[in-house]
């Protein structure tokens, strides 16, 4: 990997654990704009990376949407936390941003290693599950935000199912940097819901947690495109 990629992966984990600090601090105008800034980050190392490793432009492409859109998602999950009166519509927005930049991250696996049932299969029991949970924990979420959650996590468990399979059988080291960030998407969602649709008592706990597993996702899955083969 270049060292303008490593150097533009360190600054984005800069930004990164200045919107941690900055979170747990209260400070939440500062941090989101820490954030918008690891989010261009991210980018930014997957341009870097393919533009000095061409292998694959329909992927890398894909990458991008993916990125793309969860840039905006950071947009708008930013915006709720200094203008907490329109959570109620930033919060599906965003979800709903990150759920088309998950679809592309599929999709940009799927190119690669084609249609895979079981991982199909794995994403809906993950939905199921997670749909159970939601009314099990008695989440604050209505019957629609249900149904999105429910999609949203079948589509995080499809993916990183998808990257497994890539990886099993590609061998790549990008591929199994990806399925690393897939996984850690999954367990930084699953922190957000709590978050966002129950009383936590530990919130700090929970927003470093969550925090700190999204952007070393995001990371590792915009520094795969530049160790794709």
């Amino acid at each position: 990997m270049s060292p303008l990629c490593l150097a533009l992966a360190a600054l984005t984990i800069a930004f990164a654990v200045g919107c941690i600090l900055l979170r747990r601090k209260n400070k939440a105008f500062e941090g989101m704009l820490c954030k918008f800034m690891a989010s261009f980050g991210f980018i930014s190392v997957a341009v870097v990376g393919y533009s000095l490793n061409p292998v694959d432009t329909y992927y890398f492409c894909l990458f991008c949407f993916a990125l793309l859109f969860g840039f905006c998602g950071d947009i708008l999950l930013g915006i709720k936390e200094v203008a907490p009166t329109f959570r109620g519509k930033l919060v599906p927005l965003g979800l709903l941003y990150f759920l088309v930049g998950h679809v592309f991250y599929l999709c940009a696996f799927i190119s690669r290693s084609g249609f895979n049932l079981p991982a199909l299969i794995v994403g809906i029991v993950f939905g199921i599950c997670g749909f159970i949970l939601i009314k099990v924990l008695k989440m604050k979420a209505d019957g629609k935000m249900s149904i999105i959650m429910a999609v949203y996590y079948a589509t995080l468990a499809y993916k990183a199912a998808s990257a497994f399979v890539l990886a099993l059988h590609g061998g790549q080291s990008a591929y199994w940097v990806a399925f690393a960030g897939a996984v850690l998407f999954i367990i930084s969602d699953t922190c957000l819901a709590f978050l966002y649709f129950t009383p936590v008592k530990r919130k700090n706990v929970f927003v470093t947690v969550e925090l700190s597993t999204y952007y070393t996702a995001q990371i590792l899955l915009a520094m795969s495109v530049a160790l794709l083969k």
